[in-house]
């Protein structure tokens, strides 16, 4: 098939094939999605882990079926939905007000920057991915800002202190959230640095979704008074939100776009809403991929290869010891029909049933045994850690380390 490329997104981030082309999907069905090539595989990308409760879940396709009809409303104007939509949102993450988004990477920079107008700071200091925006550009050096006003601190928490020194010239902090990398006392020490400085903290879950609960996986961490969420709200459908203080949020009292009220959508976040407030799906998922996750540890140390993995079933992540052996493990579970998110964050969802996980159980098995040339390569070290770490959150994994060691490690990150 011929890939058209006449898009400015000429490099858009999806499943690729060995010649770097988008693999392109033809169906999806619960945990499986298959290819234009007829082949099955078991999908642990998920839509970038957006796809919480499966693809084509029956509810939610009933729900946007009818809301495609016009029987629940219209994008004209105002519906029961988005009342609904709204009040589960602050059910379950808190705050006095809540605005909609199509996309999380807009809902951030529309978070960001009401807040530094509200607070009338220059600065914003950030850690972690915050979506696709020229807005968090590199700056020209590390730990200064960049043309935006926003200065990367890389989730190391010296260099917050630091940075927090000029609290007078911030407006607020953003942080999007890792647990694979990140323990409880991380947050709990940024939690306290940026309450003593009384600098306004936006946490960013866009990533992280609400895959780890019935709400926001930072809430007993972090006392946000901004939260972004996206991935998990609408069950890959295109939604996003931004609530929290009134205060704060003011220059966003007027927000609104042409498909604000768009049924089919609203539709779709008030079913994955009303599932996840259960916490159900959350449980099903942890607990399937925590036993894929215990079955890919044992198998790949039966082998002797030199791979970790990071993380739990809720979210976790491959640690090759090698580029060599980073690009012949995905090498392997494509070949299976294992789709993962190459680098990044794997996430399951709940239509991992019984038959999905002996099936994946076996596929990763066959996987190892592609990989017995690297057996005893060498145990995983430092700088594949670190560089695991970066690819998905964008900073520096949780670690003892100095000022000298930390602006070293951001340089080689930053060059690689």
């Amino acid at each position: 098939m011929t890939q058209n490329f006449a898009t400015l997104a000429e490099i858009p981030t999806c499943p690729r094939n060995a010649e770097g082309n988008p693999r392109v999907f033809v169906s999806a069905e619960g945990a499986y999605v298959t290819d234009d090539a007829g082949k099955r595989w078991i999908d642990f990308d998920n839509t970038r882990g957006s796809v919480l409760l499966g693809h084509g879940d029956p509810e939610i396709a009933e729900a946007v079926a009818r809301a495609a009809t016009g029987s629940l409303g219209t994008a004209t104007g105002w519906s029961p939905l988005l009342d609904t939509v709204v009040s589960r949102l602050l059910e379950l993450c808190g705050g006095e007000v809540v605005g909609l988004f199509r996309t999380g990477t807009s809902a951030v920079r529309a978070a960001v920057l009401a807040v530094r107008e509200a607070v009338g700071a220059p600065l914003v200091l950030s850690a972690g991915y915050h979506g696709y925006d020229p807005m968090w550009s590199p700056a020209k050096a590390p730990f200064e800002p960049n043309a935006d006003g926003v200065i990367d601190f890389f989730f190391d928490l010296d260099a917050l202190a630091d940075l927090l020194r000029d609290r007078e010239r911030v407006a607020a902090a953003v942080i999007s959230p890792d647990h694979m990398h990140l323990s409880p006392r991380w947050y709990e020490r940024a939690r306290a640095l940026l309450a003593e400085a009384a600098v306004p903290l936006i946490v960013d879950e866009v990533k992280v979704g609400l895959r780890y609960g019935p709400g926001l996986s930072t809430a007993q961490l972090l006392d946000a008074d901004v939260w972004v969420a996206a991935k998990g709200i609408a069950n890959g459908f295109p939604t996003a939100a931004v609530g929290g203080s009134r205060t704060l949020l003011k220059p966003l009292r007027e927000i609104s776009y042409t498909s604000f009220f768009e049924p089919t959508v609203l539709a779709a976040a008030e079913q994955t809403l009303a599932r996840v407030a259960t916490g159900l799906p959350q449980r099903t998922v942890r607990e399937t991929g925590d036993r894929f996750v215990e079955h890919a540890r044992a198998a790949l140390d039966a082998a002797s290869l030199p791979v970790e993995v990071a993380g739990d079933g809720t979210f976790f992540q491959f640690v090759p010891a090698t580029r060599e052996v980073k690009k012949a493990l995905y090498k392997a579970a494509e070949e299976e029909g294992l789709l993962f998110y190459r680098g990044d964050n794997q996430a399951v969802s709940a239509a991992f049933g019984p038959d999905v996980l002996a099936d994946a159980r076996t596929r990763f098995t066959r996987v190892c045994d592609r990989l017995a040339p690297f057996a005893g390569a060498g145990p995983v070290g430092e700088d594949a850690r670190y560089l695991a770490a970066w690819s998905v959150m964008d900073g520096l994994r949780e670690a003892e380390r100095d000022a000298r060691r930390t602006r070293e490690w951001v340089e080689r990150l930053l060059d690689d």
